[in-house]
């Protein structure tokens, strides 16, 4: 299934510019989010999603997991400690791939799929769309993903910014509504929620 999104998302570039139609790699624009299987820092799961901006869909994937419920079962029912288990574990390919934190999965599985980037999609991921938040855009620009000549770009997504804007102005409102002024009065351009939404 993925092969199918990543060759239409080719087709999708090489319909913008023809000139992409005979490289081998392309340089593509990327969003990328991670997700857990439940809220905080404390989840066995995590998961990883690239998103190409040209053409909306899903370039790769990576799930990272702290847990192993074979694993765990089989220590349960053999002793840890047990030959029989190591012996069974030797022959295991358990479902737990990451050590670190639950928050740094989100850092990993970026780093997985732009070091597979070339390999597995024939795309260089070199701009990167994204909310505000840069651990991610650095945690790419420190490892050196591509050669020394290509950079990762970090591009902005228009709805955080909206969104970051909308919860300041709200902010500044009541900062100074606590102060009994009224930003802009009652007149048309007031800063009010109707306003403010609109912005």
């Amino acid at each position: 299934m993925l092969e199918m999104s990543r060759q239409a998302a080719v087709e999708a570039h090489v319909k913008v510019d023809a000139s992409l139609k005979n490289q081998e790699i392309i340089d593509v624009s990327v969003s990328y989010d991670g997700t857990w299987q439940k809220r905080g820092h404390t989840s066995n799961l995590g998961l990883g999603i690239i998103i190409d901006v040209l053409s909306g869909l899903v370039l790769d994937f990576e799930v990272l997991s702290k847990y192993c419920q074979n694993c765990v079962v089989a220590g349960r029912d053999m002793g840890v400690d047990s030959a029989e288990f190591h012996k069974w574990q030797k022959g295991h390919a358990g479902d737990k791939n990451f050590d670190g934190t639950s928050g740094a999965m989100e850092m990993h599985a970026a780093l997985i799929m732009w070091r597979r980037s070339i390999s597995d999609c024939q795309m260089r991921f070199v701009s990167l769309l994204s909310d505000s938040d840069s651990k991610i855009f650095q945690f790419l620009s420190d490892n050196k993903i591509y050669d020394s000549d290509i950079k990762i770009e970090k591009e902005e997504c228009l709805n955080h910014i909206a969104k970051r804007l909308d919860t300041s102005l709200r902010n500044k409102v009541k900062e100074w509504k606590v102060k009994k002024v009224t930003l802009g009065g009652c007149k048309q351009g007031s800063l009010t929620d109707k306003n403010i939404t609109k912005l």
